[in-house]
């Protein structure tokens, strides 16, 4: 019988959905509403400039060589087109809404036709101050070239008539890198007002535009949205640093994939943009309303109204790891689970800063996938160079939207005589994986921390990543081993403990399914428990359903896109609120013999068959105990659950007595 599979890239947009649910949920405070408004925003802009560019690129590599595969992939489009169209409503409405709940708490957004006099003023004095000099009106009715429209970028397109009767357009970048996009209005009566930075400029228009005495002026905000694949070729003349710059210049001029407009726009100016951007077909057209680009409200300012925001926490400190007592000595007693973002991120700043000081550390191994722009990692590693530590460093240049980044880094710590690795020719490397080598007594010990998500200090506040410190040469002994691959990829590689993609990670797997599937042949209870971001490769699927139909209970916990179809003895959840949930964790068999993993891999093709990935087994007992509790509380959570059908309706899970939100009840645990 064919496989079942939910289509990935729809999967994705239920996925999102999820998301716009929480900017709906009257019971997540009011500010924080609207940057879940952003999130949803920035996730749209990141699947549009990946997924739906790769399906209108095969689309167009296809032609008609493959007519039904040409068609399932217009099948595809036109289905996202619809989703996404249908999901722009509701996020209208959800935004209206929550403006509407806003005034409520004498909270106003005002535009440029609803100011007072004083206001005007204000607006007038801060354009001149704050904004004139970032901005290059653009007369584009006068010039020969249509401007490149830049991706991530909203302009301000004007229509305006000179005193001869004369149409013509103008068009503005709004400078928002340079500044907020929200700026606070002076008001009275204790209301806070704001105004959009999009308004200031619409209200400066008849300014900007003095010279032609401009009449009729309307003003619409538009946005473009390009394909950001980066084109490696096999030029082998050029190191591969010089490929991923090449790569990066040329995205920079990416086919466009959407263009979002206000509805409200006449046709005519309308296809006159069109005409101009040379847009490929009506499906990658979004109608939109007023403002667009709203990923700049993940940036919504608090407003001094701390009770519209969530309540601030504090990282955790570990409550087992004594302050003042070396790191190294401490993990060689007993293995160390770190869950972020409830404990401090700078446990691992604070483990590398250990060891570049430590005289009977000699080496340090890092692997790095994407770090934070003032990164106390970075720095921390140059401090050990600085030291007279080897240091080695694994980091990889095609960190999607992060390349550019890393290039830079690579230069910055080869200036510090670290030796740096590119990872190995066809494989991405994504583990996460920190090695340091000590010598005491003259035996050379291994120690290793394998963590679920990037070493990334920003991100580790609102990611919920599990990382393991440990000593034990099982796991630490197999690290060293890891990064050998990239020293000598040519040489064959065994893991006996480690799961490493593509060495032995998906028939691994399989094996520990097989094992579940005979314990349920046997009488037994068969038993998995997966938690995951996303969960694609139709074989892993299938050997997932073949577990089911032989009695194997199995759960997941599917963050993002679901390819699988639920059935029988398969339950699907996912859990999306104030954090993100990035850990990945393997469980198979029950309480009592459980088998547990953790690590930097997805059930996804790339990640199981093309990307250097690290798994490890957690051997320590009451580290296994806090996974196993770890793991129970986010299949209780009945506050921020959803259930995933093959109708992907994203329904709450509500079953239960007490209210259990996963997120906050572990960190109250952990405190």
């Amino acid at each position: 019988m064919a496989l079942k599979i939910i289509n990935r890239d729809i999967s994705w947009l239920s996925f999102n959905e999820r998301v716009l649910q929480e900017a709906q949920n009257t019971r997540v405070p009011l500010i924080e509403r609207m940057r879940f408004l952003g999130i949803y925003s920035n996730n749209l802009d990141e699947f549009f400039r990946v997924r739906v560019a790769t399906l209108i690129r095969l689309k167009k590599a296809i032609g008609s060589s493959n007519p039904t595969l040409a068609k399932q992939t217009s099948d595809t489009l036109s289905k996202i087109h619809k989703k996404v169209i249908d999901l722009q409503g509701k996020f209208y409405t959800t935004y209206e809404q929550i403006l509407k709940e806003l005034e409520e708490h004498d909270i106003h957004t005002r535009n440029d036709k609803q100011l007072s006099k004083s206001q005007q003023n204000f607006v007038r004095k801060y354009f001149l101050d704050n904004v004139e000099s970032l901005i290059t009106p653009l007369i584009i009715s006068n010039i020969k070239r249509f401007p490149y429209l830049k991706d991530r970028s909203v302009y301000l397109f004007t229509s305006s008539e000179k005193t001869s009767g004369k149409k013509f357009y103008t068009l503005i970048e709004l400078p928002t890198d340079e500044m907020s996009r929200f700026i606070i209005l002076p008001s009275k009566n204790g209301e806070i007002e704001i105004i959009y930075l999009d308004d200031i400029i619409r209200f400066n228009m008849p300014y900007i535009l003095s010279i032609f005495n401009p009449k009729n002026i309307r003003s619409y905000i538009i946005k473009l949205t390009r394909d950001a694949e980066l084109d490696l070729d096999d030029d082998f003349s050029e190191s591969y640093y010089e490929k991923i710059n090449k790569s990066l210049s040329n995205r920079k001029f990416g086919k466009p994939v959407r263009f979002v407009y206000d509805k409200e726009m006449p046709e005519p100016e309308l296809n006159y943009l069109l005409s101009n951007i040379k847009l490929s077909t009506s499906e990658n057209l979004i109608p939109g309303g007023r403002y667009h680009n709203f990923r700049d409200f993940m940036s919504f300012p608090s407003l001094g109204k701390d009770e519209l925001c969530f309540n601030k926490i504090s990282e955790l400190p570990h409550k087992l790891i004594k302050d003042g007592v070396s790191l190294l000595k401490q993990v060689e007693k007993q293995d160390f689970l770190f869950q972020f973002p409830y404990h401090s991120f700078d446990y691992i700043i604070d483990i590398i800063r250990e060891a570049a000081i430590d005289p009977k550390v000699e080496l340090i191994k890092m692997s790095l996938y994407r770090v934070a722009k003032k990164s106390k990692i970075i720095k921390a590693l140059k401090n050990a160079a600085r030291n007279g530590k080897i240091v080695q460093v694994v980091i990889e240049l095609r960190a999607r939207f992060d390349e550019e980044a890393n290039l830079d880094w690579s230069k910055q710590l080869q200036e510090e005589n670290i030796s740096i690795e590119f990872g190995v020719k066809g494989l991405k490397v994504h583990s996460k994986l920190l090695l340091i080598q000590r010598r005491s007594k003259g035996i050379l010990k291994n120690f290793s921390l394998i963590s679920t998500g990037n070493f990334h200090e920003n991100t580790a506040r609102i990611y919920g990543d599990t990382a393991l410190f440990s000593a034990n040469e099982s796991i630490s002994g197999e690290v060293e081993k890891v990064f050998q691959i990239f020293d000598k990829p040519y040489m064959s590689y065994h893991f006996e403990h480690l799961l490493v993609s593509p060495i032995n990670l998906r028939q691994r797997i399989y094996d520990l399914v097989d094992e579940q599937i005979v314990q349920s042949q046997l009488g037994r209870k068969g038993e998995i428990y997966i938690k995951i971001n996303n969960l694609v490769d139709e074989e892993m699927i299938a050997k997932l359903n073949d577990a089911a139909e032989n009695g194997v209970k199995i759960r997941l916990m599917v963050r993002g896109v679901c390819s699988l179809v639920p059935i029988r003895n398969i339950t699907v959840r996912s859990i999306v609120g104030r954090f993100l949930e990035h850990s990945r964790v393997l469980w198979f068999g029950s309480k009592e013999n459980a088998k547990i993993f953790i690590g930097s891999a997805d059930l996804m093709t790339r990640n199981l068959d093309v990307r250097i990935e690290a798994m490890t087994p957690i051997y320590d007992e009451k580290v296994k105990l806090e996974m196993i509790d770890y793991m129970e509380l986010q299949w209780k959570d009945n506050q921020k659950c959803r259930k995933i059908t093959s109708r992907l309706s994203n329904d709450m899970y509500t079953v239960g007595t007490n209210k259990v939100n996963a997120q906050m009840d572990l960190y109250n645990q952990l405190k």
